[in-house]
């Protein structure tokens, strides 16, 4: 039996997540540990995991719930098999090669070999997400290993934070502070979402995930913020999202923006939150920050 923080590690998934699940879809279906504390079984494990792959393809939590584990299996085998035997370009297959083989080095040198050719908008824009998702379609159909992604995930992670602080230091505005709330703990996107927007001359501040309300409210005030970027993957329910979105509007300054990015956000375009912009794809910063601009002129 696994507790609640180390399948929180091993699936991506919040605690305050597995909770909601738990209360709205009957799944996860946790034991208690003689200390009360939830404990769940390898199978719930495998299982959750195929529910937040579906997920980050777009698929909805009440659609997913309803299906059988032999189900949910098919529909991520089908389209992942697929994706898989596509023909990567050589430089892709060289990154993937370095993954199966485990070898860190190798996939340090490959993945730093490609930013170096594209630059770092482009990467993060066009190569890290086919990446991803192709890491993805291996790990479904079974032809990669949580550890491997994990160590992708680790070596990505550190090369993007080495680009972000090789560049140059701005003080153009706006001043964008990035993280997400608690019940979010995937801190990839913030990272791609800074790759993005610090070539463009803004002054970034990251928080890392799951910043309590009041740290952030804090923080806005305490660093002079004029952007509040949160991050939310397709997992965070999108109830609680809007919920905590209103929130935070109401406590912080008018001045201050809110734009809120990731996957949930894409079902989130038809709820209007006034000084909140919806900012579901990466390439959508560049039409948030023109327009920051545009209403605010040196």
């Amino acid at each position: 039996m696994i507790s609640i923080s180390q399948v929180e590690r091993e699936t991506g998934l919040s605690k305050d997540v597995l909770r909601v699940w738990e209360r709205r879809y009957g799944f996860p279906t946790p034991r208690r540990s003689a200390s009360g504390e939830r404990v769940y079984d390898l199978d719930q494990i495998e299982r959750l995991r195929l529910i937040k792959r579906l997920l980050d393809r777009g698929f909805r939590p009440g659609k997913l719930f309803t299906l059988s584990d032999v189900e949910l299996q098919s529909l991520a085998h089908t389209k992942a098999e697929a994706q898989v035997e596509q023909e990567l370009p050589l430089p892709f297959r060289l990154v993937m090669d370095e993954i199966l083989s485990d070898d860190n080095r190798g996939l340090r040198q490959a993945l730093s070999q490609l930013l170096a050719k594209q630059g770092l908008q482009q990467f993060v824009l066009d190569t890290v997400p086919q990446l991803n998702e192709q890491v993805g379609n291996l790990w479904v159909t079974g032809k990669l290993g949580i550890h491997q992604e994990h160590l992708y995930s680790e070596e990505l992670s550190r090369l993007l934070r080495t680009a972000i602080g090789n560049l140059p230091p701005s003080s153009k505005r706006p001043r964008i502070m990035l993280t997400t709330l608690p019940g979010e703990e995937h801190g990839l996107g913030l990272l791609m979402v800074e790759g993005v927007l610090a070539p463009e001359g803004t002054h970034c501040l990251s928080l890392g995930v799951q910043t309590p309300m009041e740290d952030i409210v804090r923080a806005v005030a305490g660093h002079e913020v004029d952007v509040l970027l949160l991050s939310f993957s397709a997992a965070f329910p999108t109830r609680h999202g809007l919920a905590a979105l209103k929130l935070l509007r109401s406590r912080l300054p008018d001045r201050v923006e809110i734009w809120a990015g990731g996957s949930m956000t894409r079902a989130t375009s038809a709820h209007a939150i006034p000084g909140v912009f919806w900012t579901p794809e990466l390439r959508d910063c560049f039409t948030r920050l023109n327009d920051w601009r545009d209403r605010h002129p040196v």
